[in-house]
Protein backbone atom coordinates (compact mmCIF):
# COMPACT_ATOMS: atom_id res chain seq x y z
CA UNK A 1 0.00 0.00 0.00
CA UNK A 2 1.48 3.34 -1.08
CA UNK A 3 2.26 5.95 1.55
CA UNK A 4 -0.10 8.95 1.64
CA UNK A 5 0.97 11.90 -0.46
CA UNK A 6 2.82 14.67 1.44
CA UNK A 7 0.54 17.48 2.51
CA UNK A 8 1.07 21.17 3.16
CA UNK A 9 -0.61 22.91 6.07
CA UNK A 10 -0.77 26.51 7.23
CA UNK A 11 -1.58 27.13 10.89
CA UNK A 12 -2.40 30.76 11.72
CA UNK A 13 -2.70 31.85 15.32
CA UNK A 14 -0.75 33.34 18.17
CA UNK A 15 -0.31 36.36 20.32
CA UNK A 16 -0.59 34.19 23.42
CA UNK A 17 0.36 30.63 24.26
CA UNK A 18 -3.34 29.81 24.45
CA UNK A 19 -3.64 30.32 20.69
CA UNK A 20 -0.18 29.01 19.75
CA UNK A 21 0.24 25.72 21.62
CA UNK A 22 -2.93 24.04 20.30
CA UNK A 23 -1.57 24.75 16.82
CA UNK A 24 1.72 23.12 17.74
CA UNK A 25 -0.17 20.10 19.07
CA UNK A 26 -1.99 19.78 15.74
CA UNK A 27 1.28 20.11 13.83
CA UNK A 28 2.79 17.31 15.91
CA UNK A 29 -0.21 15.08 15.23
CA UNK A 30 -0.10 15.69 11.47
CA UNK A 31 3.59 14.82 11.32
CA UNK A 32 3.03 11.72 13.45
CA UNK A 33 0.58 10.41 10.84
CA UNK A 34 2.18 11.30 7.53
CA UNK A 35 4.74 13.43 5.76
CA UNK A 36 3.59 17.01 6.24
CA UNK A 37 5.17 20.38 5.55
CA UNK A 38 3.83 22.90 8.03
CA UNK A 39 4.01 26.68 7.98
CA UNK A 40 2.91 28.85 10.90
CA UNK A 41 1.75 32.41 10.25
CA UNK A 42 2.24 34.78 13.17
CA UNK A 43 3.64 38.19 14.05
CA UNK A 44 6.76 39.69 15.56
CA UNK A 45 4.76 40.78 18.62
CA UNK A 46 3.38 37.55 20.04
CA UNK A 47 4.83 34.56 21.85
CA UNK A 48 5.14 32.74 18.52
CA UNK A 49 8.14 34.89 17.53
CA UNK A 50 10.00 33.48 20.53
CA UNK A 51 8.83 29.86 20.43
CA UNK A 52 8.48 28.87 16.77
CA UNK A 53 12.03 29.60 15.53
CA UNK A 54 13.23 26.79 17.83
CA UNK A 55 10.78 24.26 16.36
CA UNK A 56 10.99 22.32 13.07
CA UNK A 57 8.29 24.28 11.26
CA UNK A 58 8.23 27.13 8.81
CA UNK A 59 7.33 30.48 10.33
CA UNK A 60 6.29 33.61 8.46
CA UNK A 61 5.41 36.93 10.05
CA UNK A 62 2.72 39.32 8.92
CA UNK A 63 2.14 42.94 9.96
CA UNK A 64 -1.16 42.30 11.73
CA UNK A 65 -1.66 43.49 15.29
CA UNK A 66 -4.69 43.47 17.57
CA UNK A 67 -6.73 46.47 18.65
CA UNK A 68 -5.67 48.05 21.94
CA UNK A 69 -8.16 48.69 24.74
CA UNK A 70 -7.33 52.40 24.74
CA UNK A 71 -7.05 55.00 21.99
CA UNK A 72 -3.69 54.78 20.29
CA UNK A 73 -1.90 55.42 17.01
CA UNK A 74 -1.72 51.66 16.63
CA UNK A 75 -5.51 51.43 16.51
CA UNK A 76 -5.60 54.10 13.80
CA UNK A 77 -3.27 51.92 11.75
CA UNK A 78 -5.52 48.86 12.10
CA UNK A 79 -7.31 49.14 8.71
CA UNK A 80 -3.94 49.54 6.95
CA UNK A 81 -2.43 46.64 8.92
CA UNK A 82 -5.37 44.43 7.97
CA UNK A 83 -5.08 45.21 4.26
CA UNK A 84 -1.31 44.70 4.21
CA UNK A 85 -1.68 41.45 6.16
CA UNK A 86 -4.29 40.15 3.70
CA UNK A 87 -1.88 40.78 0.81
CA UNK A 88 0.93 39.11 2.77
CA UNK A 89 -1.27 36.08 3.44
CA UNK A 90 -2.32 35.92 -0.21
CA UNK A 91 1.34 35.79 -1.25
CA UNK A 92 2.14 33.08 1.31
CA UNK A 93 -0.87 30.95 0.34
CA UNK A 94 -0.28 31.28 -3.41
CA UNK A 95 3.40 30.40 -3.12
CA UNK A 96 3.15 27.70 -0.43
CA UNK A 97 -0.06 26.17 -1.89
CA UNK A 98 -1.44 24.59 1.30
CA UNK A 99 -4.01 21.80 1.35
CA UNK A 100 -5.71 23.43 4.34
CA UNK A 101 -5.46 26.60 6.45
CA UNK A 102 -6.19 26.22 10.17
CA UNK A 103 -6.96 29.20 12.39
CA UNK A 104 -6.30 28.73 16.10
CA UNK A 105 -7.35 32.19 17.22
CA UNK A 106 -5.84 35.58 17.91
CA UNK A 107 -5.77 38.56 15.60
CA UNK A 108 -3.33 36.90 13.18
CA UNK A 109 -5.79 34.18 12.20
CA UNK A 110 -8.28 36.65 10.70
CA UNK A 111 -6.44 37.72 7.53
CA UNK A 112 -5.12 34.19 6.94
CA UNK A 113 -8.58 32.60 7.11
CA UNK A 114 -10.26 35.39 5.10
CA UNK A 115 -7.67 35.10 2.34
CA UNK A 116 -7.86 31.31 2.22
CA UNK A 117 -11.66 31.42 1.93
CA UNK A 118 -11.46 33.86 -1.00
CA UNK A 119 -8.80 31.70 -2.70
CA UNK A 120 -10.85 28.55 -2.29
CA UNK A 121 -8.49 26.77 0.12
CA UNK A 122 -10.23 24.54 2.72
CA UNK A 123 -10.32 26.28 6.10
CA UNK A 124 -10.71 25.08 9.69
CA UNK A 125 -11.17 26.92 12.98
CA UNK A 126 -10.06 25.50 16.33
CA UNK A 127 -11.68 27.44 19.19
CA UNK A 128 -10.24 26.99 22.69
CA UNK A 129 -12.56 29.14 24.79
CA UNK A 130 -16.14 28.85 25.94
CA UNK A 131 -16.89 32.26 24.42
CA UNK A 132 -15.54 32.35 20.86
CA UNK A 133 -13.24 35.10 19.68
CA UNK A 134 -14.37 37.83 17.27
CA UNK A 135 -12.64 36.33 14.22
CA UNK A 136 -14.21 32.95 14.86
CA UNK A 137 -17.68 34.41 15.39
CA UNK A 138 -17.42 36.31 12.12
CA UNK A 139 -15.99 33.50 10.01
CA UNK A 140 -17.50 30.43 11.69
CA UNK A 141 -20.20 29.94 9.08
CA UNK A 142 -17.73 30.20 6.19
CA UNK A 143 -15.13 27.60 7.13
CA UNK A 144 -15.25 23.91 6.22
CA UNK A 145 -14.95 22.71 9.83
CA UNK A 146 -15.06 24.21 13.30
CA UNK A 147 -13.72 22.41 16.36
CA UNK A 148 -14.80 23.54 19.83
CA UNK A 149 -13.56 22.77 23.32
CA UNK A 150 -16.87 23.17 25.19
CA UNK A 151 -20.43 22.05 24.48
CA UNK A 152 -21.54 25.45 25.82
CA UNK A 153 -19.99 27.15 22.77
CA UNK A 154 -22.40 25.47 20.35
CA UNK A 155 -25.06 28.10 21.08
CA UNK A 156 -23.00 30.74 19.24
CA UNK A 157 -22.99 28.70 16.02
CA UNK A 158 -26.55 27.40 15.67
CA UNK A 159 -26.51 27.60 11.88
CA UNK A 160 -23.03 26.18 11.50
CA UNK A 161 -22.55 22.85 9.70
CA UNK A 162 -19.57 20.57 10.28
CA UNK A 163 -19.06 21.68 13.88
CA UNK A 164 -17.51 19.33 16.45
CA UNK A 165 -16.85 19.41 20.19
CA UNK A 166 -13.41 17.84 20.03
CA UNK A 167 -11.63 19.23 23.08
CA UNK A 168 -8.50 21.36 23.14
CA UNK A 169 -5.34 19.71 21.75
CA UNK A 170 -2.27 19.63 23.98
CA UNK A 171 1.38 19.08 23.09
CA UNK A 172 2.48 15.45 22.86
CA UNK A 173 5.29 15.89 25.43
CA UNK A 174 2.84 16.59 28.26
CA UNK A 175 2.71 13.84 30.85
CA UNK A 176 5.81 12.11 29.55
CA UNK A 177 8.49 13.85 31.62
CA UNK A 178 10.46 12.24 34.43
CA UNK A 179 9.64 13.98 37.72
CA UNK A 180 13.10 13.53 39.20
CA UNK A 181 14.80 15.03 36.12
CA UNK A 182 12.30 17.89 36.11
CA UNK A 183 13.04 18.68 39.76
CA UNK A 184 16.77 18.85 39.01
CA UNK A 185 16.18 21.14 36.03
CA UNK A 186 14.57 23.77 38.28
CA UNK A 187 16.82 23.15 41.31
CA UNK A 188 13.93 21.84 43.39
CA UNK A 189 14.15 19.49 46.36
CA UNK A 190 12.65 16.03 46.04
CA UNK A 191 11.51 15.85 49.67
CA UNK A 192 9.25 18.91 49.43
CA UNK A 193 5.82 19.59 47.94
CA UNK A 194 5.99 21.86 44.90
CA UNK A 195 3.52 24.62 44.09
CA UNK A 196 3.88 25.85 40.50
CA UNK A 197 2.75 29.48 40.06
CA UNK A 198 2.34 30.90 36.56
CA UNK A 199 0.13 33.25 34.64
CA UNK A 200 0.61 32.75 30.93
CA UNK A 201 3.44 33.98 28.73
CA UNK A 202 3.37 37.47 30.26
CA UNK A 203 2.77 36.37 33.84
CA UNK A 204 -0.19 37.51 35.95
CA UNK A 205 0.53 40.66 37.94
CA UNK A 206 -2.40 40.29 40.36
CA UNK A 207 -1.29 36.78 41.30
CA UNK A 208 2.36 37.84 41.52
CA UNK A 209 1.59 40.77 43.79
CA UNK A 210 -0.63 38.77 46.13
CA UNK A 211 1.91 35.96 46.47
CA UNK A 212 4.65 38.52 47.11
CA UNK A 213 2.58 40.14 49.85
CA UNK A 214 2.35 36.87 51.77
CA UNK A 215 5.55 35.11 50.72
CA UNK A 216 6.96 35.16 54.28
CA UNK A 217 3.88 33.39 55.60
CA UNK A 218 3.95 30.88 52.75
CA UNK A 219 7.57 30.05 53.40
CA UNK A 220 6.73 29.34 57.03
CA UNK A 221 4.53 26.44 55.91
CA UNK A 222 6.24 23.09 56.37
CA UNK A 223 7.62 21.31 53.29
CA UNK A 224 6.47 23.90 50.73
CA UNK A 225 8.62 24.96 47.80
CA UNK A 226 7.62 27.11 44.86
CA UNK A 227 8.39 27.07 41.15
CA UNK A 228 7.37 30.55 39.99
CA UNK A 229 7.13 31.76 36.38
CA UNK A 230 6.74 35.48 36.96
CA UNK A 231 6.68 36.87 33.44
CA UNK A 232 9.40 39.25 32.28
CA UNK A 233 7.79 42.42 33.69
CA UNK A 234 7.81 41.32 37.33
CA UNK A 235 10.85 39.07 37.31
CA UNK A 236 13.53 41.50 38.53
CA UNK A 237 11.51 42.75 41.50
CA UNK A 238 10.36 39.30 42.59
CA UNK A 239 13.77 37.75 42.12
CA UNK A 240 15.35 40.46 44.25
CA UNK A 241 12.73 40.28 47.00
CA UNK A 242 12.83 36.47 47.21
CA UNK A 243 16.59 36.03 47.15
CA UNK A 244 16.53 35.12 50.84
CA UNK A 245 14.39 32.09 49.97
CA UNK A 246 16.59 30.91 47.10
CA UNK A 247 16.63 27.32 48.38
CA UNK A 248 12.84 27.07 48.42
CA UNK A 249 11.71 29.28 45.52
CA UNK A 250 12.84 28.73 41.93
CA UNK A 251 12.04 31.93 40.03
CA UNK A 252 11.90 32.01 36.22
CA UNK A 253 10.87 34.90 33.96
CA UNK A 254 9.43 32.48 31.40
CA UNK A 255 9.38 28.70 31.11
CA UNK A 256 9.53 27.25 27.61
CA UNK A 257 9.72 23.66 28.84
CA UNK A 258 6.28 23.57 30.41
CA UNK A 259 6.07 19.75 30.31
CA UNK A 260 9.00 19.62 32.76
CA UNK A 261 7.44 22.31 34.94
CA UNK A 262 4.18 20.37 35.14
CA UNK A 263 6.10 17.19 35.92
CA UNK A 264 7.86 18.90 38.83
CA UNK A 265 4.62 20.30 40.28
CA UNK A 266 2.32 18.76 42.88
CA UNK A 267 -0.31 21.47 42.44
CA UNK A 268 -0.66 24.79 40.61
CA UNK A 269 -1.80 28.38 41.11
CA UNK A 270 -2.66 30.01 37.80
CA UNK A 271 -5.17 31.75 35.51
CA UNK A 272 -7.93 29.81 33.76
CA UNK A 273 -7.25 30.13 30.06
CA UNK A 274 -8.58 27.21 28.04
CA UNK A 275 -5.17 25.91 26.97
CA UNK A 276 -3.81 26.13 30.51
CA UNK A 277 -6.73 24.09 31.81
CA UNK A 278 -6.36 21.54 29.02
CA UNK A 279 -2.72 21.09 29.94
CA UNK A 280 -3.14 20.83 33.70
CA UNK A 281 -6.00 18.34 33.34
CA UNK A 282 -3.89 16.30 30.92
CA UNK A 283 -1.21 16.22 33.63
CA UNK A 284 -3.71 15.53 36.42
CA UNK A 285 -2.68 18.55 38.46
CA UNK A 286 -4.87 19.93 41.28
CA UNK A 287 -5.36 23.65 40.79
CA UNK A 288 -6.07 26.93 42.53
CA UNK A 289 -7.52 29.05 39.73
CA UNK A 290 -7.75 32.84 39.63
CA UNK A 291 -9.68 33.66 36.42
CA UNK A 292 -8.62 36.77 34.54
CA UNK A 293 -11.51 39.16 35.30
CA UNK A 294 -11.37 40.96 31.94
CA UNK A 295 -11.57 37.90 29.69
CA UNK A 296 -14.18 38.22 26.95
CA UNK A 297 -17.68 37.41 28.28
CA UNK A 298 -16.05 36.14 31.47
CA UNK A 299 -15.00 32.93 29.72
CA UNK A 300 -12.10 32.27 32.13
CA UNK A 301 -14.47 32.08 35.07
CA UNK A 302 -16.71 29.73 33.10
CA UNK A 303 -13.69 27.56 32.29
CA UNK A 304 -12.60 27.55 35.94
CA UNK A 305 -16.05 26.72 37.30
CA UNK A 306 -16.13 23.64 35.06
CA UNK A 307 -13.08 22.27 36.90
CA UNK A 308 -14.40 23.37 40.28
CA UNK A 309 -17.72 21.60 39.71
CA UNK A 310 -15.85 18.41 38.82
CA UNK A 311 -13.75 18.62 42.00
CA UNK A 312 -10.48 19.33 40.20
CA UNK A 313 -9.90 22.93 41.34
CA UNK A 314 -10.50 25.68 43.87
CA UNK A 315 -11.62 28.96 42.29
CA UNK A 316 -10.73 32.33 43.81
CA UNK A 317 -12.05 35.37 41.95
CA UNK A 318 -9.54 38.19 41.70
CA UNK A 319 -11.66 40.54 43.84
CA UNK A 320 -11.58 37.87 46.57
CA UNK A 321 -7.85 37.23 46.29
CA UNK A 322 -6.79 38.30 49.78
CA UNK A 323 -3.88 36.87 51.74
CA UNK A 324 -5.95 34.80 54.16
CA UNK A 325 -7.96 33.12 51.38
CA UNK A 326 -4.88 32.37 49.30
CA UNK A 327 -2.89 30.97 52.21
CA UNK A 328 -5.82 28.81 53.32
CA UNK A 329 -6.19 27.29 49.84
CA UNK A 330 -2.46 26.61 49.48
CA UNK A 331 -2.22 25.21 52.99
CA UNK A 332 -5.16 22.86 52.44
CA UNK A 333 -3.59 21.30 49.36
CA UNK A 334 -0.11 21.28 50.88
CA UNK A 335 -1.13 19.40 54.01
CA UNK A 336 -3.72 17.06 52.50
CA UNK A 337 -2.19 14.62 49.99
CA UNK A 338 -5.44 12.65 49.84
CA UNK A 339 -7.25 15.80 48.72
CA UNK A 340 -4.62 16.36 46.04
CA UNK A 341 -5.01 12.78 44.88
CA UNK A 342 -8.79 13.10 44.58
CA UNK A 343 -8.47 16.38 42.68
CA UNK A 344 -5.85 14.84 40.40
CA UNK A 345 -8.19 11.98 39.55
CA UNK A 346 -11.00 14.46 38.84
CA UNK A 347 -8.72 16.48 36.57
CA UNK A 348 -7.73 13.40 34.60
CA UNK A 349 -11.40 12.56 34.00
CA UNK A 350 -11.89 16.00 32.40
CA UNK A 351 -8.90 15.62 30.11
CA UNK A 352 -9.35 14.86 26.43
CA UNK A 353 -5.92 13.48 25.54
CA UNK A 354 -7.07 12.42 22.07
CA UNK A 355 -8.32 15.87 21.05
CA UNK A 356 -5.47 16.46 18.58
CA UNK A 357 -5.97 13.04 16.99
CA UNK A 358 -9.72 13.60 16.69
CA UNK A 359 -9.32 17.03 15.11
CA UNK A 360 -6.63 15.92 12.66
CA UNK A 361 -8.69 12.86 11.72
CA UNK A 362 -11.62 15.12 10.80
CA UNK A 363 -9.37 17.56 8.91
CA UNK A 364 -7.93 14.71 6.84
CA UNK A 365 -11.38 14.15 5.37
CA UNK A 366 -11.00 17.56 3.71
CA UNK A 367 -7.76 16.54 2.03
CA UNK A 368 -9.03 13.69 -0.14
Amino acid sequence: MAAPEPIKIIIAGGGTGGHLYPGIALAQEFQKRRKAEIMFIGTAYGIESRVLPKLPYGFKKIWMRGLQRKLSIGNMLFPLRLMVSIFQCAYLILTFRPNVVIGTGGYVSGPALMTAIVLGVPTVIQEQNSYPGLVNRLLGNRVKQMHLTYEETLKYFKKQANIYVSGNPVRSALGGQDKQMAMKKFNLQENKTTLFIFGGSQGARAINQKVMSCVDRLMSLNDLQILWATGSYDFDVIESECRRYAEDISIQPFIEDMPSAYAAADFVLCRAGASTLSEITACGLPAILVPYPYSTAGHQEFNARTLEKAGAAFVILEQSLVESVLIEAISELLTNPEKRKAMSQAACKLSKPKAAAEIVGKIETLLV
